[in-house]
Order: structure tokens, then sequence, then C-alpha cells
């Protein structure tokens, strides 16, 4: 019975590394566009004429070293608004996972967006 315990335990040793996460750093970046747009949801089609829905979502243009992220957020409601200080030039803290960008909101939280563009920047210095 210790054996098994002990054997249990240094197993659950092993493996505790693998469960912790380490978190990537954010890195400042700047808001170069900010806008709201809809796009055409197909909800049904009335004698092969479709009936579409408005569906909001926001578009986001971030420029993060010597690249700028054109992002995509689809908010849950309508009504649904983005912080008061995203607004063009703003700071704005990210990080960057493969096909997401997370922007630190001014609470503290992150949202995540999704990249669908990844423009590089020519001529900038830093």
């Amino acid at each position: 019975m210790q054996r098994m315990l002990l054997s249990l335990l240094v197993i659950g040793l092993l493996l505790a590394p693998r469960g912790v996460a380490v978190d990537k750093a954010y890195s400042p970046g700047k808001l170069i566009d900010v806008q709201q747009k809809s796009r055409d949801k197909v909800d049904m089609y009335l004698v092969n004429t479709p009936v579409t829905t408005a569906v909001p979502y926001f578009e986001l243009t971030v420029e993060l070293g010597n690249t700028d992220y054109v992002t995509e957020y689809t908010p849950r409601h309508s009504q649904e608004e983005l912080p008061q200080s995203w607004k063009t030039g703003a700071e704005v803290e990210v990080r960057v996972e493969k096909r997401h960008l997370f922007l630190k909101r001014p609470d503290g939280s992150e949202m995540q967006w999704i990249i669908t563009k990844r423009i590089p920047v020519k001529g900038k210095q830093d």
C-alpha cells in the first residue's frame, strides 16, 4: 500500500510542471484603425430569395513592432461596446498567440481577437 501511494506521488510530481502554463508577456502596441462593421447572415430562403440579418462586428488594426495586425471581434450581443479608451492612436497592451491577438482591457481582463491579416511595416525604425 505504501509502495503504491509513493509511486502515485512520484507520478503526480512529475506531471505537475506540465499542467502549469506560463503566460506570455504583453507588449506595447498602438491602435491604427478602429471600425464597427456588419455582415449579412442568411437566416432562411423564401422562394429562392435569401432573408438576411445584419450581424455587427468590430475590426481593429494594431501596430505591434514591425507588423500591423488586422483583427476581428464578434460581440456576444448587438449592444456590446469597446472600451472608451480604445480610439485610433491609443496605446494598448497586446500579446499574440498563433491566430489570436489578446488585448488587455483597462480593467485588467483581456479580449480575444481573431487575426485576419498580418501586414509587415516597411521602413519603420525602432
